[in-house]
């Protein structure tokens, strides 16, 4: 393994534990079920199965592409520097672990920022998975499911959501 994977695999290790482990200690701390939760802000139920259902592909296309990178770095683009790919992972994790505690402590500047932060970073993946030499079709696949989520779902939709029925309203 290059220092590439390696810091790869050191970042999406802790990282991928520091977001669950967020998650579990915000979410364990609110009552109701993951569909019915109220962080979904009245959202309709029906959307958000919808966004569920794309949330799981998210997470296999995330392992899909991190894997695969952590394997056989990117060659070429903006990912390619040995640091670029662990720093934009480093970035990612830490906009998505800040965003249960924005949420929950109310901080909505941050819980906006962090989801476009969030977006940000899967936005430089999903770029850097095409400007490689030789892109990996299931690398991009991946990374355009992730991007479903963390660009369309979180920083758009559940933003804008977020934004109407909690910002708006005070």
């Amino acid at each position: 393994m290059n220092k590439t994977s390696i810091a790869t695999l050191v970042v999406t290790i802790l990282g991928g534990i520091g977001v669950i482990a967020s998650y579990i200690w915000v979410f364990s701390k609110n009552k109701g079920n993951y569909v019915t939760h109220e962080y979904w802000y009245g959202l309709d139920e029906s959307v958000v199965k919808l966004l569920i259902f794309f949330q799981v592909l998210a997470a296999i296309g995330f392992l899909m592409a991190i894997l695969t990178w952590i394997i056989a770095p990117p060659v070429g683009g903006v990912l390619d520097p040995w640091y670029a790919l662990p720093t934009t992972l480093l970035f990612f994790f830490i906009t998505a672990i800040i965003w249960p505690f924005a949420t929950h402590f109310e901080i909505e500047w941050l819980v906006v920022l962090s989801l476009i932060g969030t977006a940000i970073c899967t936005i430089v993946l999903l770029a850097g998975s095409v400007e490689e030499n030789n892109p990996r079709w299931w690398v991009v696949l991946g990374l355009m499911l992730l991007s479903i989520v963390t660009v369309l779902s979180d920083a758009i939709i559940w933003n804008a959501n977020y934004i109407r029925n909690v910002i708006l309203k005070k």
